[in-house]
């Protein structure tokens, strides 16, 4: 794979339904005039819904590519089907920025071991991985409990509270005990309405 710069590379992961389609789609409004961006999706469930949501949504602009992960989530312990889409992608499209969105239900932990092999050493730079969450959710003990949704905390270098304007004080108050209850409070959070996750949480540093 002829890439001769590594690219700069984000996971943004999260449960079902918390919006992380509408966030990627508002990252993309904010992309750079001048550079070329990549998304990989999943085709599991509903991300195969989301991946036409996102390339009919900029199929009249350029500087935007997409590639779905055949054969069901990209999470499988194999990879196989995750890298060749993602291989395809990056030759095809030489982006400046990568942003990989897996299915709510697979574990995002698998994603990393995939990028991090010694063959996308200089070829990816991981950055910070965005875990969206919705507050509303955390007294709920199908998610709190939910091993996929603990994962997605724990490999988060940023948290983002979607969904903030249907919050009370009681909802996020929730979502913090819960962090602090997982050691992963002192994480950045940021509180954000329609998926407006700020341009800046991209630049972030993905903790190894």
């Amino acid at each position: 794979m002829q890439i001769t710069k590594a690219v700069p590379t984000n996971i943004i992961t999260g449960f079902l339904g918390v919006g992380k389609t509408t966030a990627i789609l508002h990252l993309l409004a904010s992309k750079p005039d001048n550079e070329r961006w990549a998304v990989l999706v999943n085709e599991f469930g509903e991300i195969g819904i989301d991946g036409g949501l996102i390339a009919g949504s900029r199929e009249s602009q350029s500087g935007v590519f997409i590639r779905e992960v055949p054969g069901g989530c990209m999470c499988c312990v194999s990879g196989l089907p995750m890298q060749m889409a993602l291989n395809r992608l990056l030759i095809d499209s030489k982006p400046d920025r990568l942003l990989i969105e897996p299915t709510g239900l697979g574990h995002p932990q698998e994603v990393l071991e995939s990028l991090r092999q010694p063959h996308y050493a200089t070829v990816i730079d991981l950055r910070a991985t965005l875990t969206l969450v919705d507050p509303r959710r955390m007294r709920d003990p199908r998610y709190t409990r939910n091993a996929t949704f603990s994962q997605q905390i724990a490999v988060a270098d940023v948290l983002v509270a979607n969904k903030s304007d249907q919050c009370t004080d009681e909802d996020f108050a929730a979502l913090d005990g819960y962090l602090v209850e997982k050691a992963s409070h002192e994480k950045p959070l940021y509180r954000v309405s329609f998926g407006q996750v700020p341009f800046m949480a991209l630049s972030r540093q993905h903790s190894v």
